[in-house]
């Protein structure tokens, strides 16, 4: 059996482990995901592949030789990200520490070495993989070559290439030479798409034939696009051609596989935090600088033990809780067992044999006395699961994440083990460890029940030993206040409105799925007659063949699967051509037949009737809550669909729907930060905002103002908060982009303060680190010193749309806690808070009491001393949530 040389391109794996994961960071805060991914990948190639030789393959840094022969290589794109810049002498660490080859040569690119190594490889009887994403390495594929595909985890042979491309590997330079590469702006033949170049390619032999006879063509489009782009082939076909004579000899002796330097492995995982991969060297358990937590936790299995607990936990100020249900939706779980802790250990109630409404019953003295501190790790899920079985937790509730994340938004908040280095310095077992992984993974309920109790009782516990050192992280940067008067009294309230639900019509929204069938089928047949034949609407490889070969319309961002058929890049061709129009009114209106109008009766509950959405705290780093299961946030308000998902929501027999919102908040928000005076003035004499805009940047009087002026500065004063920029602006408007701009300068003319608090928000930003709200939120921007344009041009908006949306977000959050406390009172309306969604909040409400909250909720709403903007909210009833609003 031939001997194995493993080929690994470094900048292609990296650059895909980069973009596979989410972006992830060490405690103290050093940005890790590319360096896991990579190494997780080198460990199942040496695992599979059993490799005799190894050598990861680098580009070499400075000019390149295809910048020579055309300075458009590469100039497009992108800067390296920061996040990933940062990790690659992490990974160049772990590849010197594994003892392995690395070989890149001056002026040349990594493909270059690798096909260099790949020929002398092949001369010598070895077996070759190639690591790599590189179309271009298919050239070298042979009867001993073949390129692993990682991310499909595909071997891909000759005859694999020829499947893909219909051309064999001697033939991929040619096919290369006329599709050429946008990545990299190889040109290629303009127009010309896979398929063609392939049956070209075929039926003359080579490129070179195919040049010389293009008169010989017959399909007159063909025979154009190659006579006019001959050139562009030819520039093409160098660019794409490997070199495989570059003066590195093959000396196998230093590219052999030797034992990695573990210790030094070990130093690397460690500072990383990457423990399974520490675990995989079997040094986990014998590193002394991490302790693995572990805390015995106690049975209490029958009543009279349970009694006990009770009695005995009754005295403590401060537990730790967690309601172990699966699933772990709340409204629906089923309840597995109670894990408590207190300072002397944990404890573990399991719902079996005591039945688990009993074990509530039994431990409702605790939670219903409102004399302690709860600590856990997602507490709003506890009381909601607890509200469904009747029982109110009360007291201080200190959620550890939610505690966390204010803190710093941008920490893996909702990952304990995360919480359990980064405040603690300790490891805390994962699910991943205790349940297992993919398809081995086992339900908690499939555990022992000793097993199940060691692991929960641990992680509870864990939470009651964090909540010190993260608040006195709060106290010292003075957001504990934020977190005790804001976040912690608003997540009682957000387990009402969980537990209280919604309630949908389900016969209406089976109608209107009907219909959207019904107007899908138009639209389908309307891209059929526009495209000349049919197709998989659905499949990005046939509409790519369409839009790119058959229509010609030009390509703009690449994909691993060819060019992107993405909703950008529609909306860019909707400007050329009715087919992506058709397109984009189809994807939107399919969209929202399966994420609300079929998916919402599926979400039901069958005991209650309604819907129970999840409200989340610690999602956008705004602030702002986020919803899940389902997103409301999403329901577009304006199109005609998106209307009559709204009036599905319908409030209980004999009630009625009323829904409050602010007015314009953000830009009253704006007018008081920025102190602009015609901004301040405007609020002040109630006008219309948008119209006064209008008339101050078109210079016409407020009732000499078109809708369509009015709607162009909308956009602009939307447009600041979000920080557009002229290009999305006039793209929203669909005007032209040197229009937009002026808009935008007439604007920043009219309100000079605007733009000096925007500036300043900025600098200030980048002096401190973070965006700061009227209440002390933060959030952190390392990015404003990046050196990568994009990233630091994003980090900017950022910069100001947290403050204003933050500020927003918060204010809100205070009017929901004193409404929520209103309506508990033995004063107050009967009704009940049932949505938040943006900047409205929706009540449902018996209809005589409808008077009396609509002006509780105006006063709360309205409330807000802290902004010298007048706050306005407009209230609305009706039978459904489109007739309120």
């Amino acid at each position: 059996m031939a001997e194995k040389l493993l080929l690994i391109d470094a900048s292609s794996s990296i650059f895909r482990a980069f973009y596979a994961l989410p972006s992830f960071a060490n405690a103290k805060g050093v940005p890790t995901n590319a360096t896991l991914g990579f190494t997780t990948m080198l460990q199942k190639l040496l695992r599979e592949t059993q490799p005799d030789y190894l050598v990861v393959v680098w580009d070499s840094p400075g000019p390149k030789r295809r910048v020579e022969l055309s300075p458009d290589y590469k100039a497009t794109r992108d800067a390296t990200p920061e996040d990933l810049r940062a990790q690659i002498p992490q990974i160049r660490e772990i590849v010197d520490a594994y003892r392995l080859a690395t070989r890149e040569f001056p002026g040349e690119e990594a493909d270059d070495v690798i096909a260099t190594l790949a020929r002398q490889a092949e001369a010598q009887q070895l077996e070759v993989l190639i690591v790599s994403g590189d179309k271009d390495l298919f050239q070298l594929v042979g009867p001993n070559v073949v390129v692993l595909d990682t991310d499909k985890d595909q071997r891909i042979g000759p005859k694999e290439v020829e499947e893909r491309f219909g051309v064999p590997p001697a033939q991929m330079l040619d096919l290369r030479a006329l599709t050429g590469d946008p990545s990299d702006n190889i040109p290629g033949v303009r127009g010309v798409g896979q398929k063609t170049a392939a049956k070209l390619i075929s039926e003359f032999g080579s490129l070179d034939a195919l040049l010389d006879r293009a008169d010989e063509i017959k399909a007159k489009g063909q025979r154009e696009k190659i006579v006019a782009g001959r050139e562009d082939a030819r520039l093409s076909r160098e660019l794409s051609r490997l070199r495989e004579d570059l003066p590195l000899p093959l000396v196998l002796d230093e590219l052999r596989i030797v034992e990695p330097d573990r210790e030094r492995l070990v130093a690397l995982f460690r500072e990383l935090e990457f423990k399974r991969l520490l675990d995989e060297l079997d040094a986990g358990a014998s590193d002394p600088e991490v302790e693995t937590l572990s805390v015995e936790t106690t049975l209490v299995a029958d009543e009279p033990a349970l009694r006990q607990l009770v009695q005995r936990l009754s005295g403590s100020a401060e537990l730790g809780l967690a309601l172990v249900i699966e699933p772990e939706e709340p409204m629906r779980g089923e309840l597995l067992g109670v894990a408590l802790a207190c300072e002397d250990g944990a404890s573990f109630v399991p719902a079996s044999p005591l039945g688990g409404d009993r074990a509530i019953e039994l431990l409702a003295p605790l939670f219903e006395s409102g004399r302690r501190t709860w600590a856990g790790y997602d507490l709003k899920r506890d009381c909601v699961a607890l509200l469904r079985r009747g029982v109110e937790l009360r007291g201080e509730l200190r959620d550890a994440p939610l505690a966390a994340y204010i803190a710093d938004s941008s920490q893996q908040v909702r990952n304990p083990e995360f919480l359990a280095r980064a405040y603690l310095g300790r490891q805390l077992p994962s699910d991943e460890e205790v349940l297992g992984r993919g398809a081995k993974r086992r339900a908690r309920s499939e555990l022992p029940e000793a097993e199940l109790a060691g692991f929960e009782g641990t992680r509870v516990a864990t939470a009651l030993a964090l909540l010190p050192a993260v608040q006195e992280q709060l106290l010292e940067r003075g957001q504990l206040e934020l977190f005790t008067e804001l976040e912690v009294p608003l997540l009682p309230v957000l387990a009402r409105m969980e537990h209280a639900g919604v309630r949908v019509d389900e016969a209406a929204l089976e109608t209107l799925s009907r219909e959207i069938e019904r107007d899908l089928g138009a639209h389908e047949r309307r891209v059929y007659e526009l495209a000349g034949e049919e197709f998989k609407i659905n499949s990005p490889k046939q509409l790519q063949q369409i839009l790119f070969e058959k229509l010609a319309l030009p390509a703009s961002k690449r994909t691993k699967t060819g060019f992107s058929t993405d909703e950008s890049v529609l909306e860019e061709l909707a400007l050329e051509h009715e087919l992506p129009r058709e397109l984009l009114s189809w994807r939107k209106l399919s969209k929202l037949r399966s994420t609300y109008v079929d998916t919402l009766p599926k979400l039901v509950h069958p005991e209650t009737g309604r819907l129970h959405c999840r409200f989340h705290q610690t999602v956008a780093a705004t602030g702002r809550l986020s919803a899940s299961n389902p997103n409301l946030q999403n329901i577009p308000v304006r199109t005609p669909v998106g209307q009559r998902i709204r009036a599905s929501f319908i409030p209980a027999e004999g009630r009625l729907l009323l829904s409050a919102d602010y007015s314009q908040i953000e830009l009253r928000i704006l007018a008081h930060l920025s102190r602009d005076e015609a901004l301040l003035a405007a609020f002040a004499r109630d006008e219309d905002i948008h119209v006064r805009t209008a008339s101050d940047v078109f210079g016409v009087a407020q009732d000499q103002v078109t809708p369509d002026q009015r709607s162009q500065t909308k956009a602009i004063n939307f447009g600041i908060i979000y920080g557009s920029s002229a290009f999305g602006i006039a793209r929203q408007l669909g005007i032209a982009q040197g229009d937009a701009a002026a808009l935008i300068k007439a604007y920043f003319e009219r309100y000079p303060g605007v733009r000096v608090f925007l500036d300043q928000a900025v600098a200030q930003a980048r002096e401190q680190g973070f965006a700061e709200t009227l209440q002390g939120r933060r959030r952190y921007l390392p990015d404003l010193h990046s050196r990568n344009r994009v990233l630091r041009s994003a980090a900017e908006r950022m910069a100001t749309n947290s403050v204003i949306q933050g500020t927003a977000a918060d204010v809100i959050k205070r009017a929901m806690i004193r409404l929520d406390a209103d309506l508990r009172a033995d004063r107050a309306p009967r009704a009940s808070m049932i949505l938040q969604v943006h900047d409205e909040l929706v009540f449902e409400v018996v209809p005589e009491d409808a008077d009396a909250l609509a002006e509780r909720v105006r006063d709360r709403m309205q409330d807000v001393p802290e902004v010298s903007v007048p706050i306005r909210v407009h209230l609305g009833r009706g039978q459904n949530w489109l007739e309120a609003h």
